[in-house]
């Protein structure tokens, strides 16, 4: 995912999206996903749930396993369902050992697994870190404007380009926005679809598939803006997640001094 630098306030911190970022994310997106013959009609892309379901899960894995809240993280599995014609998460929760300075194995147990449609958050048996379905209805083009015959399969060399799983660190990204925002039990969490291009090794493809975290309201207004603020999530969006491929079972730190990849760029 992008490198993202909160000017005006004096944060440096790369996970920061704004209004406007989020809104060119959700852009990009939608120009370079689409579903056969550039069909770009389906649901799902922006998916939202309750917060306190999102928290409790967490509390109970951290509870069950005595573990610390900050070695817990969010692995993010990509989905489809054709019959509804929607896009839906599978989330593994689990558990990160340091193994540098700035990188951390993701370890096979302890897990807890959960099915994130919009609106609801279930415990699941299906426990694939992919899904064929999303991989083999989905195409990716590198160009804004979809031509049908250069659509790429996002299935077509056996899962090796194309983002099948995002993961974030839950207390110093996922839990931070939510102290930042002051967030109470009714607010709700949201996960969008976006993309945003990316020149360097940590993606396959130009653009790959990303999910912007943010906070909405009980009403359900979304906690974006594109002012600035001391407090590095306030009315902001988290977005720096490690994408598999070509980072897989690991989650690398955000580094500042990565700020020479291209930001916010559209085509």
């Amino acid at each position: 995912m992008p490198i993202k630098i909160q000017a005006g306030a004096g944060s440096t911190d790369p996970m920061v999206i704004s209004q406007d970022d989020y809104a060119t994310g959700r852009l990009n997106f939608q120009q370079h996903y689409y579903l056969a013959n550039c069909n770009s009609i389906f649901g799902g892309q922006d998916l939202t749930i309750p917060w306190a379901t999102l928290n409790a899960a967490v509390n109970a894995f951290c509870t069950q396993y005595s573990l610390s809240p900050s070695v817990v993280a969010l692995r993010f599995v990509y989905c489809y369902d054709v019959a509804s014609n929607c896009l839906y998460l599978r989330l593994q929760l689990c558990q990160m050992q340091q193994s540098g300075v700035d990188t951390y194995n993701l370890l096979a147990a302890p897990v807890a697994w959960y099915q994130i449609t919009n609106g609801s958050m279930v415990a699941t048996q299906v426990t694939d870190l992919s899904d064929p379905v999303y991989l083999s209805n989905f195409y990716y083009s590198d160009n804004a404007v979809c031509s049908a015959s250069a659509l790429q399969p996002l299935s077509g060399d056996g899962g090796q380009t194309y983002v099948r799983t995002i993961t974030y660190p839950w207390q110093n990204e996922v839990y931070q926005m939510y102290v930042d925002n002051q967030g109470t039990a009714n607010f709700q969490f949201s996960m969008g679809a976006c993309s945003y291009v990316r020149t360097d090794s940590t993606s396959e493809c130009l653009w790959p598939h990303g999910l912007v975290l943010y906070l909405r309201t009980a009403a359900g207004i979304p906690l974006l803006d594109n002012s600035d603020y001391i407090v590095m999530f306030h009315n902001k969006g988290a977005d720096y997640g490690t994408i598999c491929p070509p980072n897989c079972n690991i989650y690398i730190t955000p580094q500042v001094s990565a700020v020479n990849a291209v930001e916010n760029a559209g085509t």
